[in-house]
């Protein structure tokens, strides 16, 4: 009897010890990009437009735009457009606001993935203004992972900060990647 509860405890460590390697493997794969999609155009609007002075109250944001080259870890989210809108306290320097959006995949059979979202527009040292959204997917495919929205808004773009209107409009490239 106790040769045969020594063995078996010696085959449950052998068991455990055995599943170590998977548990790692599945938490290596969940830091992986699921989607990544970085040749992406898109058109911004903000209304009232942005300028250099103190943040606007409610400032709405609405951007849209199509997602292609995506490099999936499937082959079935390979295309998409998107489409968010938003609002908060922006201005061409800096801000941030929240909002809701989502991603009508291409390919058949997927379902599109829903999000809500916190944007930053912020001045990096190099110059570049960039705005940034992320936040989880809410429904549909990759919900409960993270959906980040980079969009470059170009220096040609800021002189229109300086205006009366201030910036109204940006297009141009951007990238998603959900993780």
């Amino acid at each position: 009897m106790r040769k045969m509860l020594s063995a078996t405890a010696g085959l449950a460590a052998l068991a455990g010890f055995l599943m170590l390697p998977s548990a790692q493997a599945s938490v290596a794969a969940e830091d992986v990009d699921l989607v990544s999609c970085p040749l992406g155009v898109q058109s911004t609007t903000y209304t009232p437009g942005l300028t250099f002075t103190t943040p606007a109250p409610d400032v709405t944001v609405s951007s849209s735009g199509t997602l292609g080259a995506c490099a999936s870890t499937d082959l079935d989210h390979t295309a998409a457009t998107y489409q968010f809108k938003g609002s908060g306290n922006l201005n061409c320097l800096g801000g941030n606001s929240t909002g809701t959006g989502k991603i009508t995949w291409a390919d058949p059979g997927t379902t599109p993935s829903r999000f809500t979202f916190v944007a930053s527009i912020a001045l990096r040292p190099d110059g570049t203004t960039v705005l940034v959204a992320t936040g989880p997917v809410i429904s549909g495919d990759y919900t409960g992972h993270t959906v980040v929205h980079t969009v470059v808004i170009t220096s040609l773009d800021l002189l229109a900060c300086a205006t009366p209107g201030g910036l109204t409009l940006t297009s141009g490239p951007f990238s998603t990647t959900i993780v």
